[in-house]
Formats: C-alpha cells, sequence, structure tokens
C-alpha cells in the first residue's frame, strides 16, 4: 500500500466516525417502551400514577400540611441513634456480620442485608477493617462504608 492510498483510508474511516457520531449525538433517544417502564418502577419500588389523581393527593396533602407541621413544632421528635464498631476481618463470610448487626441492632434482619448486598453484588468487594455503623443508616449506606468503591 502507497501513502496516498492509506491516507485515503483512514480520511474514510475519519469521515464517517463523525457521520456515526453526529447521527447519534443528533437524533432523540427512543422512548422506553411500557414494559421497560415497568420494570423500572418494580425494580425502584415505585407506582405510577394518573396525573388527576397526583394533583388530588397533592391538593389533600397541602390542605393538611400546616396542621402537621404546626403539631410537629410543639412536639419535637428524638430519635436515638446506636453506633456499633463492626470489625470485619479477612475472611469473614458476609452472614456473619450481618447477624452481628442484627443483634445490635443495627439492622431489622440480617437474611434480608445479606440479600441486599448479594443483588448488589457487594458481597465479594468487602474490606476487611473497623467502621462505625450507626442504627439510622440504611442498608446502602452500610454496604458503600463496608465495601470497595
Amino acid at each position: 500500500m502507497n501513502k496516498r492510498l492509506m491516507r485515503s483510508f483512514a480520511l474514510g474511516l475519519l469521515v464517517s466516525a463523525a457521520l456515526i457520531g453526529a447521527s447519534y449525538y443528533v437524533a432523540p433517544p427512543a422512548a422506553p417502551t411500557e414494559a421497560e417502564v415497568k420494570t423500572f418502577l418494580k425494580h425502584h419500588g415505585l407506582v405510577a400514577v394518573a396525573k388527576e389523581e397526583y394533583d388530588r393527593l397533592r391538593s389533600a396533602q397541602s390542605n393538611t400540611a400546616p396542621k402537621a407541621s404546626a403539631k410537629q413544632m410543639s412536639q419535637p421528635s428524638v430519635q436515638t441513634v446506636y453506633v456499633y464498631r463492626l470489625v470485619i476481618k479477612k475472611g469473614d463470610a458476609p452472614e456473619t456480620f450481618a447477624r452481628e448487626l442484627e443483634e445490635a441492632g443495627i439492622i431489622q434482619s440480617a437474611r434480608t442485608f445479606n440479600d441486599y448486598l448479594e443483588q448488589h453484588g457487594l458481597t465479594r468487594s468487602i474490606r476487611p477493617g473497623v467502621y462505625n455503623v450507626r442504627s439510622d443508616m440504611d442498608y446502602a449506606a452500610i454496604g458503600r462504608l463496608i465495601a470497595k468503591p
């Protein structure tokens, strides 16, 4: 292959890549199907409601909101937060420290927490170490704390 043929080939690749890239960024994304929307809602624990029902619920909430806030102002809520020092040693199974957290009152269920770790692929990325875990943390926060980013 000579120089001119190689340059022509490279220019052709560059032009085709530019055209494909431009069409990708200019074209609007395809609308999700109804099945994809239902799957997304189910996965994230969300519920879809009609706009009329949403507006009705919002107006009902705004009518009761001032009363609720006045009641909350008069009675401050006190929540006790427990802190537990979790020690994870190299080779510890997630079931072990999940049970430990349940016994300490940090999480509601060791099984549910272990299922959460498995579903989100965190069981293999748990780091050994010492962690301060609070009772007001959810499973996601604890998972971020003890697993590699």
